[in-house]
C-alpha cells in the first residue's frame, strides 16, 4: 500500500511538472509566432540608408508573406501542443492523486 502511495506522489509530481511545461508552451510559443509574423513590419519601420532601401523593401516584399504564414503556423502549433500537454498533465495528476489516496487499487480489485 505504501508503494502505491509513493507511486501516486511520483505520478502527481510528474503531472504537475508537465502542467508547468504546458503553461510555458501556451505562453511563449504563440508569442514567438506573433513576433515572427510581425517581423517584416518591424523591418519596414527601421531607417535605412537610401542605397539599401530598395533592396530591403524588395526582400521584405518577397519574404514578408512567408514569415507571416510561418508565424501563424507557429502560433497554431503552440496552442495545440500546449492544450494537449495540459490535458495529459491534468489526467496524470488526477491519476497520481487517486493512487496516493489509495482509491485506484480498490477499483482494480
Amino acid at each position: 500500500m505504501e508503494a502505491d502511495r509513493l507511486r501516486g506522489v511520483a505520478v502527481s509530481c510528474f503531472g504537475l511538472i508537465l502542467l508547468t511545461g504546458a503553461i510555458l508552451v501556451l505562453v511563449f510559443v504563440p508569442s514567438w509566432g506573433r513576433w515572427v509574423a510581425a517581423y517584416p513590419a518591424q523591418i519596414a519601420e527601421l531607417p535605412f540608408p537610401p542605397e539599401a532601401t530598395p533592396i530591403v523593401m524588395g526582400l521584405t516584399a518577397i519574404i514578408g508573406p512567408l514569415l507571416e504564414q510561418i508565424g501563424g503556423y507557429i502560433q497554431a502549433v503552440g496552442y495545440f501542443i500546449g492544450s494537449l500537454l495540459t490535458i495529459v498533465a491534468i489526467g496524470l495528476t488526477s491519476i497520481g492523486f487517486s493512487l496516493a489516496r489509495g482509491q485506484a487499487s480498490k477499483h482494480l480489485e
